[in-house]
């Protein structure tokens, strides 16, 4: 645990650092726990992780829809959040701190305690002799505190920032029937904030209190579960599954192609399975490799009562152990039935025989930061047999910078063709120009950012148009014409894309 610890401070001081992650803010007036700015090179890579999820569901038909965050008292009433949404949470024995039990269990066990009950904390606590982070011992009792963020409307109109995107993107179900022009199904997807009164925010950007969601909601038939076209393409396609089975019988995740997950019963329907396959898709094109995932299948007692299957993708990080970091549920009816009831609106349907009913809901469900941070925690890496060189392996395709471009020196027409060569690239990649300090400076540099290519332009680019492409996992330097580095970088920074 102790050297987890360190690496997660020191890759959280490196993020600030490198102009990757501010804060907790406002920072000049002391901070509050759980807000943070995402500074120059963070946005850029949050906004190249937001362009995976675009591509991928707009490819696949998905709609985007952008909802206003704040909502009045009985949208939340109706969705359940305003009296179950709540976190067990453990004081320590002078009162002085508070403590999300389920979460700080398993960080000191590595227990999976999000499905117990109250009592069953309380008995972890007392039989695995927890305490709270600093020492001090706890409180025999989990009192329940809810994670909405209250606000007011106008003079006197109760309302609620959105602690989730999905309740949201299913209010407007009337209007999607008219632009779909009543047929089913339909996929449609937001990204934007969200908002939850954690009450006590650690772990960095895991668990904020302002945060970024994207979720994708497929509406549809329960009968078109099981006849899922898309199905038969992903159906060899194999991913990692540790069901509540396997769980309870402390069994290793396994790899099963999707066609032997429904198989084996491991999967219910078609339609679930594959948007269990896209999620993974997803996370496995924002970079996170293949043995640092695993699917785990909620418990009964712990999904939603009105779940007809969740499961959780799960990503194995240096610094905090096994997060999860989407949400994957067939949450049947549920949503638009409450919201028909409460609304006292007909959300419906019609089915090819003419029968009115509520469809359902398939949702793929996860935050914008926690891959964001689970890919720099998996990226970084301080190479301390090489004179600490310190690397951050991102993805050619996210980088916020993709390539360096570095005069040799700055006289003798060197840094005027450096310049003729940024001006040239910037226009299909992220450059930065460069022309200060030793060119193994610059390497180096460019090498913490992240940035996967550098150019050096030197005198035998004056003679022969050729430049020196540096990688940098490899370091390997190569030279190459300037005529064909458009074609080399784009089929470099498209690999694996």
């Amino acid at each position: 645990m102790a050297n987890k610890d360190e690496f997660a401070e020191t890759l959280t001081t490196y993020l600030k650092d490198k102009g990757f992650v501010y804060g907790p803010e406002p920072e000049i007036y002391g901070g509050i726990a759980g807000f943070y700015t995402y500074g120059p090179l963070g946005k850029r890579l949050k906004n190249n992780i937001e362009a995976v999820i675009r591509k991928n569901f707009n490819s696949l038909g998905f709609y985007e829809v952008e909802y206003p965050i704040i909502s009045p008292a009985i949208v939340w009433k109706a969705s359940g959040h305003l009296d179950g949404f709540n976190d067990p949470v453990v004081l320590t024995e002078d009162g002085k701190e508070s403590y999300r039990a389920d979460k700080l269990i398993e960080e000191i066990t590595g227990m999976q305690a999000s499905h117990f009950s109250d009592e069953e904390l309380i008995e972890t606590i007392k039989e695995k002799n927890i305490k709270a982070p600093n020492g001090k011992k706890l409180a025999p009792k989990i009192e329940r505190r809810s994670l909405m963020m209250r606000t007011t409307i106008g003079a006197n109109i109760e309302a609620y920032n959105r602690p989730e995107t999905a309740t949201t993107t299913y209010l407007p179900f009337k209007n999607y029937m008219n632009f779909f022009r009543d047929k089913l199904p339909f996929g449609v997807f937001q990204i934007g904030k969200a908002f939850r009164n954690e009450i006590s925010p650690r772990q960095h950007l895991l668990r904020s209190r302002e945060f970024t969601q994207a979720e994708s909601q497929t509406i549809l038939f329960p009968e078109m579960k099981q006849n899922w076209e898309r199905f038969e393409k992903s159906k060899k396609d194999k991913l990692p599954f540790w069901s509540e089975e396997s769980q309870k019988k402390e069994k290793e995740p396994v790899q099963m192609s999707l066609e032997d997950a429904m198989k084996h019963k491991v999967l219910k329907n078609k339609a679930f399975a594959w948007h269990l396959w896209l999620a993974h898709k997803m996370f496995r094109e924002f970079g996170i490799p293949e043995e640092r995932i695993r699917l785990r299948q909620h418990h009964s007692d712990e999904k939603a009562f009105y779940s007809d299957d969740t499961w959780d993708l799960e990503v194995h990080l240096k610094s905090y152990g096994w997060m999860e970091v989407c949400g994957i549920s067939d949450r049947t009816n549920y949503d638009l039935g409450q919201h028909s009831k409460f609304s006292g609106q007909k959300l419906i349907a019609r089915t090819l025989e003419g029968k009115e009913e509520t469809p359902h809901v398939i949702e793929i469900a996860f935050g914008v930061d926690r891959p964001f941070f689970a890919l720099l925690d998996l990226s970084y890496d301080v190479r301390k047999e090489d004179e600490q060189r310190t690397l951050l392996r991102l993805p050619a395709w996210l980088a916020p910078i993709q390539v360096g471009i570095y005069p040799l020196v700055k006289k003798d027409g060197l840094a005027e063709k450096a310049q003729e060569l940024y001006e040239l690239l910037e226009k299909k990649f992220l450059c930065i120009y460069d022309e200060s300090g030793s060119i193994g400076r610059r390497y180096s540099r460019q090498d913490a950012a992240g940035t996967p290519f550098g150019i050096t332009i030197d005198y035998d680019t004056m003679k022969d148009m050729t430049v020196t492409l540096r990688e940098r996992d490899s370091t390997e330097q190569n030279r190459v014409k300037i005529s064909e580095l458009e074609k080399i970088l784009e089929g470099k920074t498209n690999a694996g894309h």
